[in-house]
């Protein structure tokens, strides 16, 4: 059952940090007809920018996972010292 829900939270925050990305292109129509990837009101947004694609998105493509690979093989560690299985 815990598992489920750690999967749900994962998902969820999966979608709702990425609702974002697509609010931030829009697809316009050239005047020759091809279609072409405009910026919207968010996109050309310089806070967001800031904010959402340099910082927030930084931390949890790199940070928060290597601290997390870090913090588990740690515990995997101490908790084999006991069994000398290294």
């Amino acid at each position: 059952m815990l598992t489920r829900v750690q999967m749900a939270a994962v998902i969820s925050f999966s979608i709702l940090f990425n609702i974002p990305r697509y609010l931030d292109d829009r697809v316009v129509t050239k005047p020759d007809g091809s279609p072409a990837i405009a910026p919207t009101y968010i996109g050309s947004n310089g806070m967001f920018q800031i904010v959402y694609a340099s910082f927030f998105y930084y931390i949890f493509t790199y940070f928060l996972p290597v601290i997390i690979l870090a913090v588990m093989t740690y515990r995997h560690a101490i908790l084999l010292l006991p069994s000398k299985l290294w």
